[in-house]
């Protein structure tokens, strides 16, 4: 417990019912301010949050769960339905200043489901926040970009035939943005006279797997003829199979008047814009160049653009720079390298640049949008940093509570099953009427205490794992486990006229850890003979197979089923059960699942009541 309270950069704070504090652990202290002895036994968690955000926190609740009582305890609700709350609030510190936090809310039970409080765990992200805010920001700047070139992109989809519009493009076709979208959709808007076209040169830009620049007319939906010039990528998969066509289009009806919002648009761009031409020649810049790399627009103009980056890049960038007239497209630039430009005062910066070739009756020009990055390299840096962090101690916390979890609930759970037996065995041993009865069961008592006592020293051997990633794994086939399991169950068996098939033949024998696996068996026959039909005999069949390089398993009985449609949400929940038996407990389906998901394996069931239940194991999903 002492090393969940007491993580370097989360804030862990626990509560009676009453809501005092009652752990406080050093990253709450590092965050609030507050020493734990100020606040343990004295403070309520209210004391550090605003009281309008309680108020909201009260609503959200009572009108999550339905309740209409004014006066109920919100915290009390999410204890009542086994519920949490994960949102923002703002902390007040000791010293009166706010940070945002986003803080998840949990009831802590008891293992017979008493309350015995609460949990809270904050985490800042202040900064966070700034940086979410920021990137809404530039989102909004880009969507009111494309409004004013009259620009849109669009995306479509070769294997579904799905087609993706921004919104711009819906405004210059005129379409509803309701409407359902494919590349039908589009080409219906095609000029009559241009259909042909515009066949050729997408089959062209499939066949040669390079997007022909392509321009045309299209009738808009309220009638209007448009020209549109469509630049495109086309995208594939491993195997070179195109699965995917991006790229954006442009209404250049009115070309002069296009180019007059190109020029406003330059100058009120929040980036530096710098216009090339396909001999690397600087024709056009803005306000933002000026201001990033210090130099008037007149010394520019007609510079070769790598005259803008530090000489150690100018041979390289000059190969790239005429590669990419030759197969002009709009991308980033060095994705994944770090870029750099230079001054006026010969200072390097840290860049980010995206280019979009666009054609003009001068030939073919590249737009260059430069962006200053060196706040944003600081705040990834941070960023990643704090994320290292996080998974790291969310790894360490996962490993030691799953550690906890399966071999508390492996000890409670999977000694009931032989001590049930023992007790199965001995009211037959009372009943038996000859000493040759009375001997054959004394053996199988033996045989009990053996797997008993040899379960025992399994899971004390086993609960010395410190390391989640060291169960020892072994070949073991089917037949042994089931049989080791039968004996086992021996009481139970002979008591409820069980019959058991197995067949193993298609794949008898399976590399996995021996207890868990035994585990698995022993929950899975025990509970099908639990839930036994009071109408039948119950039968159990168990088969095993390998299917697309899937080892799996199947558990079948004839019991009374279970009804998913009420239950299916919950069934392999902790503490669920379905059927009023004297002897559920709600451990054993959730024991079975936690062991198979931890070796990477799956569980599912189908069943119907009154006819059975099937159980599905894929051992490596």
């Amino acid at each position: 417990m002492e090393s969940i309270t007491n993580p370097e950069i989360i804030a862990v704070i626990a509560t009676d019912n009453d809501g005092v504090i009652c752990r406080f652990n050093k990253g709450a202290e590092t965050l609030l301010g507050y020493s734990a002895a100020e606040m343990i036994g004295l403070k309520k968690v209210a004391s550090f949050l605003k009281k309008e955000e309680f108020k909201n926190f009260k609503s959200d609740i009572l009108s999550r769960y339905q309740d209409k009582n004014p006066n109920v305890d919100p915290y009390r609700l999410l204890t009542l339905n086994d519920g949490y709350d994960a949102r923002e609030w703002t902390i007040v510190k000791k010293d009166r200043t706010t940070f945002i936090a986003h803080s998840t809310l949990s009831p802590l039970k008891s293992e017979s489901g008493e309350s015995m409080g609460y949990i809270r765990i904050i985490r800042d992200i202040t900064n966070q926040k700034t940086i979410e805010t920021e990137l809404l920001r530039k989102n909004q700047v880009l969507h009111y970009a494309e409004k004013i070139t009259m620009m849109g992109n669009w995306q479509w989809d070769t294997i579904t035939n799905a087609v993706t519009w921004s919104s711009n493009l819906y405004n210059i076709f005129e379409v509803d943005p309701n409407q359902e979208l494919y590349f039908d959709t589009y080409f219906s808007f095609v000029h009559p006279d241009d259909k042909e076209v515009v066949t050729v040169s997408i089959a062209e830009s499939i066949k040669d797997k390079n997007f022909y620049d392509l321009l045309h007319r299209i009738i808009s939906t309220s009638g209007k003829t448009k020209t549109i010039q469509l630049l495109g990528e086309v995208i594939t998969d491993n195997e070179g199979n195109v699965i995917e066509i991006i790229g954006t289009c442009q209404d250049v009806t009115e070309q002069r008047m296009a180019e007059n919002k190109f020029r406003g648009l330059l100058e009120s761009a929040p980036d530096a814009m710098v216009i090339v031409n396909e001999h690397g020649k600087i024709q056009l810049t803005n306000k933002q160049t000026e201001i990033l790399f210090g130099y008037p627009s007149k010394e520019l103009l007609g510079k070769p653009v790598e005259f803008l980056i530090p000489k150690r890049y100018n041979t390289k960038h000059t190969t790239h720079r005429e590669k990419f007239f030759n197969t002009p497209k709009a991308r980033k630039m060095g994705e994944g390298k770090e870029l750099y430009g230079i001054n006026k005062q010969g200072k390097e910066i840290p860049i980010q640049i995206s280019l979009s070739p666009f054609k003009t009756e001068e030939g073919l020009l590249v737009s260059a949008a430069i962006r200053d990055i060196t706040i944003q390299k600081k705040a990834e840096k941070k960023l990643i940093k704090t994320k290292e962090n996080l998974e790291i101690l969310a790894n360490r916390l996962k490993a030691k509570n799953t550690q906890l979890a399966d071999f508390a609930h492996i000890t409670s759970h999977n000694l009931r099953a032989p001590v049930s037996n023992l007790n199965s065995l001995l009211e037959f041993y009372k009943t038996a009427e000859t000493e040759e009865e009375k001997t054959l069961l004394f053996e199988k008592f033996e045989i009990v205490i053996n797997h008993l006592t040899e379960t025992l020293n399994t899971l004390i051997e086993a609960l010395k794992t410190k390391n989640e990633g060291s169960k020892e794994l072994e070949t073991i086939p089917f037949d042994e486990i089931l049989n080791k399991t039968k004996e086992i169950l021996s009481g139970q068996i002979l008591k409820t006229d069980t019959i058991i098939t197995s067949d193993f033949s298609k794949n008898p024998k399976i590399n996995y850890n021996r207890v868990y696996l035994e585990s698995i068996f022993l929950n899975l026959l025990s509970n099908a003979m639990k839930y036994k039909s009071e109408d039948r005999t119950p039968e159990i069949l168990i088969q095993s197979a390998i299917e697309d390089g899937v080892q799996k398993i199947w558990f079948k009985d004839n019991g009374l089923g279970i009804n998913l449609e009420r239950h299916g949400h919950k069934i392999f929940g902790l503490n669920k059960v379905f059927h009023r038996h004297p002897d559920a407990k709600g451990v054993g389906l959730f024991i079975t699942k936690v062991q198979i998901e931890s070796m990477g394996g799956e569980i599912s069931v189908e069943s119907e009541v009154n006819v059975g239940s099937t159980f599905n194991i894929n051992f490596n999903a």
